[in-house]
């Protein structure tokens, strides 16, 4: 049995004659010791954030092709060209000499501090960029002293260059004629990395690894798979149709018309779902019209978004709160009571899908030796152990590929629509691709929850901020995914997020929270995580205070202390957006900023509302201090993605509940910006020795306090809540 992916079609031709693999955890580990760079200035670079790291499984060929399976899921963000740019920089090769794909689940990937193997909150590069230096240093090294035994003169007389291992007399062979070689011998201790100032690919923009196959539609996708073994069965398509309200349960199935249709091969159910399974999603998509079916919607058929949000406000008040987050040992109320004057402000952030391009589809074979799985999970391991657990077998008759996914936006955190078809999958003999369409994913959608936000933020004399006391109600989507996650007191560590890392010189800042279960929708997380809600009450909340002391937003921030990296990418971005200079006639203009995910960013919309009450964007600035920057080119594309995905959000977008059911089914429901909507939009980094650091997500998180600062200079108003056309109407 094989499929079009790159690890099947190696094994299948036999083009995979040998190999290496470098285990850099475990007792491998303790062996191995960065060289120093004698120039402190260009080791920062160099230096691991913790103390494990997780496997890099590299592969030479015997055609001298490095083959490089990575545990990270490839949804958009662009981890395969960095990878690959990692490892051909220390490896001496060029970038087009790494093929890169999706390495199988294994329990050595999972890094210090998290719960399983798993690609969120922007971290793949954060976390990848030093051991895939590592290993291929160590990798190199090893080459080179096999080389040098070979040709019996000293490693120092050899040097690697474009896959090829040279020796001082006009030796010259390629990388693979040394793999039997380097068998023998032992992992080095001392492992030499290069200084960024030689860097030949790292900082340098580069084309992606995966551009080739996308543009020419050979890359594989969840909805592609189609198996070239005659052996096995010819795959069939499964349509899901579940039960749109949590909870609810299938009542009665009536497919008497359904099945009469020519290609309809089974209808089969569980207890909230039903399966047609057709010759193709076309026949199914016309036998789903037969249907009748009838639900037993349960106890949450009657919730609508009133009574959602009327939960939150009923919790706020009736509900005991726990302190989260606590900078200071005084208790909030004293330092509230010494400030000059208390501002209050109540935000309300509404649901949301996650709207990705790529609806969900899974394919499933199980036989009697094993079950391959061919989705995109970002906990593919966690997915793998639940179906072991769901099929009674040993995990190693598991077999989860990961393909390319379009878009995720913490989606594909839950496997929950995996689970079900494998248990469709059991049900039949031959291999079953299960699809859910564009309406049945947005119905079935594990939504962000809403949340309620309240704030009280006492300032001194000069009218700067020096206590807040922040309450949060809602849900915990950290509850609902791991419990074992949340602080012994019930706190939700996702809900500090911004919080516990602003860049600004708060001297009492005190976080609490009230969990408020909503049991007629899943939560689930949303791009940014918990720093995307909390920047746009923080950013607002300390935009409205610059306006009360008839300050500048942006000088008010910097009397608020910032570090030096928050002060500069501030001072980038008012020198690109020429912030001192007014903005014309009928344009208003915002600003926001955070320092989240290692990263710090800030953001100027220039926007306009015209007579007709719609909001034109006009221009977008974004300075970014993101570490190294590994390719400039695909972080300025993420953050240009992120920020038009955050500005469509925070203008337009709301899921709406009526009779329990979410009533967006598809973009004609839910609004995203049209491409004569995007604004021109400018990224500028600033040049850093300091590691990597997260960016994917970072437009998003900043998007909404400043665009919402930039229509309320207009209005003349704070504007508290979410989605922002509402105050248009």
């Amino acid at each position: 049995m094989s499929n079009l992916s790159r690890r099947a079609f190696f094994t299948k031709t036999g083009a995979l004659i040998l190999g290496v693999s470098l285990p850099i955890l475990a007792k491998a580990q303790d062996k191995i010791v960065t060289s120093k760079s004698e120039d402190n200035s260009h080791h920062s670079v160099n230096t691991p954030t913790n103390n494990e790291y997780h496997n890099a499984y590299i592969e030479i060929t015997s055609n001298n092709q490095i083959l490089f399976h990575i545990p990270d899921i490839e949804f958009g963000q662009g981890i395969y060209t960095a990878a690959a740019m990692l490892l051909a920089e220390e490896l001496e090769v060029e970038l087009s000499a790494i093929k890169v794909d999706a390495a199988l689940p294994n329990p050595e990937y999972i890094l210090k501090g998290e719960v399983t193997e798993v690609t969120w909150g922007s971290g793949s590069t954060q976390k990848d960029w030093f051991p895939l230096q590592q290993s291929a240093a160590i990798l190199r090294t090893m080459l080179l002293q096999a080389a040098a035994q070979s040709w019996k003169i000293d490693i120092n007389q050899c040097h690697a260059k474009a896959g090829q291992i040279y020796g001082q007399n006009g030796q010259q062979a390629p990388y693979a004629q040394f793999l039997h070689d380097i068998y023998n011998l032992s992992i080095p201790k001392e492992v030499p990395l290069k200084k960024t100032e030689d860097y030949r690919l790292i900082g340098k923009s580069q084309p992606r690894v995966d551009t080739s196959e996308k543009i020419k539609g050979k890359a594989i996708y969840a909805t592609d798979i189609h198996l070239e073994d005659p052996s096995v069965p010819a795959i069939r398509t499964g349509l899901m149709i579940a039960c749109p309200v949590v909870g609810g349960k299938l009542s009665h199935l009536d497919d008497k018309n359904a099945k009469q249709i020519q290609g309809v091969i089974d209808i089969v159910s569980l207890e909230n779902i039903v399966c047609i399974i057709a010759e193709n999603f076309w026949i199914a998509s016309k036998a789903a019209k037969q249907l009748v079916i009838e639900w037993d919607y349960g106890s949450q058929s009657a919730a609508t978004t009133e009574s959602i949000y009327k939960q939150l406000d009923q919790a706020a008040d009736e509900q005991q709160a726990i302190i989260g987050y606590n900078n200071s040992s005084e208790k909030i109320e004293v330092s509230l009571n010494a400030t000059s004057h208390i501002y209050n402000g109540t935000y309300k952030q509404p649901m949301l899908l996650h709207a990705a391009l790529e609806p969900l589809s899974c394919t499933i074979f199980i036989n009697e030796t094993k079950c391959e799985i061919w989705s995109c999970s970002q906990t593919p391991l966690w997915t793998r152990d639940k179906v072991a657990a769901l099929l009674k077998r040993d995990t190693k008759e598991i077999y989860f590929h990961n393909v390319f996914a379009g878009g995720s936006f913490g989606r594909r955190l839950n496997d929950e629509y995996i689970l079900q078809a494998v248990q469709f999958a059991q049900k039949v003999t031959y291999p079953l691709k299960c699809v859910w369409s564009r309406e049945e994913d947005f119905a079935q959608d594990h939504v962000r929850p809403p949340y309620l936000d309240q704030i009280e933020a006492g300032v001194d004399a000069d009218g700067l901020i020096t206590a807040v006391k922040h309450h949060i109600v809602g849900p915990s989507v950290t509850a609902f995914w791991d419990k074992s996650l949340l602080s012994k007191e019930g706190m939700d560590p996702d809900l500090l997020l911004g919080v516990d890392t602003l860049p600004y010189q708060i001297p009492h800042y005190q976080l609490n929270y009230t969990n408020c279960d909503i049991r007629s929708i899943i939560p689930g997380w949303w791009q940014g995580n918990g720093a995307t809600r909390n920047i746009f009450v923080v950013e607002s909340t300390i935009n409205k205070c610059a306006k009360k002391a008839k300050k500048d937003p942006i000088e008010y921030r910097k009397l608020l202390k910032p570090d030096a990296r928050a002060i500069a990418v501030i001072d980038m971005v008012a020198q690109h957006a020429q912030w001192e200079q007014q903005p014309p006639k009928d344009i208003g203009r915002g600003f926001a900023m955070a320092h989240v995910f290692g990263s710090y960013i800030a953001m100027v919309v220039e926007a306009e509302i015209t007579a007709m009450s719609v909001v034109r964007l006009h221009r977008v600035i974004v300075a970014l201090d993101c570490g190294l920057a590994i390719n400039p080119d695909q972080i300025s594309a993420q953050i240009e993605s992120s920020a038009i995905y955050g500005l469509g959000a925070a203008l337009y977008n709301e899921v709406q509940i009526q009779n329990g059911q979410i009533v967006q089914r598809n973009f004609n429901q839910y609004r995203v910006l049209h491409m004569n909507e995007v604004p021109q939009i400018e990224v500028h980094i600033i040049k850093s020795n300091e590691h990597p650091s997260g960016v994917g997500e970072l437009g998003t998180i900043v998007s909404a306090p400043a665009l919402a600062d930039a229509l309320g200079s207009i209005m003349n108003k704070n504007l508290y809540s979410l989605p922002l056309n509402k105050y248009l109407t």
